[in-house]
């Protein structure tokens, strides 16, 4: 369960009091929940044309500072929250999402990777530069060098990457990118490449196909040298979506989105549109690639921002 927003929930009294809004919304934060954020906004602002955003994205890493500043109505998060400032912060989860490793099909040993996934322990074997080549992974030592790709931004993606394969931040060696979008483009240019991106940036939102010649590694959950039947929903966006939310897809590959803010919300605008967010916004949610909250988050929520 995601949990709700820290602080006491807000009465119908404190509803119809609060004030209307002047000026935007304003909303920065994470790339991973960018894409959500601005359909959301894209499909509100049909049924209310007078409200303005102003949406920004920044690593998640990134924005914890912005919480309590003037300048922000709402951050958006997906990163975990130090312990001091999820005590103090008013915490809204919105969603759910999964981080995926990825190669370029023109990899030489992709028929093998395709075949019979990469075991954890090859993974953080790749990302802490211990196998330096692909040749060492499939028998042909010094064949073929790995090139490993980094989020430099502080990206949530990298704490939930690093807790998967057991490691620290700081032990993961590779080439820094700034942005999924960037990443994207450098892993589609270098057949030799391993990264990792939430899974969103993995597809194309119109078709759901997976984005050539990127390619998700299949995990080997086991580790066992193959991948099993229960191991293998790889090949369409369906089933593999619908395995991270059965939870046959890595747990811990996939973490909470949140809103996150200095207090409660303050005017009419921000409070309705919170609302519609965790009503009507939530079919938005598989669509685009995310998880849905469950009915109990979602009734958690309301209870806190008044029904």
């Amino acid at each position: 369960m995601l949990g709700c927003v820290n602080n006491k929930p807000q009465s119908q009294e404190e509803k119809k009091s609060l004030p209307s809004y002047n000026g935007e919304i304003r909303i920065k934060g994470a790339y991973a929940l960018l894409p959500l954020v601005q359909q959301w906004i894209t499909e509100y602002q049909k049924l209310h044309p007078e409200v303005v955003f102003n949406l920004s994205p920044l690593g998640s890493g990134e924005v914890l500072p912005e919480i309590f500043s003037d300048t922000n109505d709402m951050v958006m998060i997906s990163s975990e929250l130090p312990d001091k400032l999820e005590a103090t912060a008013w915490v809204f989860p919105v969603a759910k999402l999964s981080v995926v490793l990825i190669v370029n099909k023109n990899n030489p040993y992709w028929p093998q990777i395709h075949k019979n996934g990469i075991k954890k322990d090859d993974l953080a074997k790749l990302f802490t530069g211990e196998i330096a080549t692909w040749g060492d992974l499939f028998g042909e030592a010094g064949k073929n060098p790995v090139s490993v790709y980094l989020r430099s931004d502080q990206a949530g993606a990298t704490d939930v990457l690093s807790k998967y394969l057991w490691l620290e931040n700081q032990e993961l060696k590779g080439i820094g990118i700034v942005g999924e979008h960037l990443l994207m483009e450098t892993i589609k240019s270098d057949p030799l490449a391993i990264a990792y991106c939430n899974f969103i940036y993995s597809f194309d939102s119109k078709t759901k196909t997976f984005i050539d010649p990127v390619s998700i590694i299949p995990l080997d959950l086991n580790q066992n040298g193959q991948l099993d039947l229960k191991e293998n929903f790889y090949e369409s966006f369906e089933r593999l979506q619908r395995a991270m939310w059965l939870g046959k897809y890595p747990c811990t590959l996939n973490r909470p989105l949140r809103f996150v803010a200095s207090e409660k919300p303050a005017t009419n605008e921000l409070h309705d549109f919170l609302k519609w967010i965790i009503l009507d916004g939530q079919k938005l949610v598989p669509e685009m690639g995310y998880m849905e909250l469950h009915s109990s988050e979602v009734q958690c929520c309301l209870s806190h921002i008044g029904k």
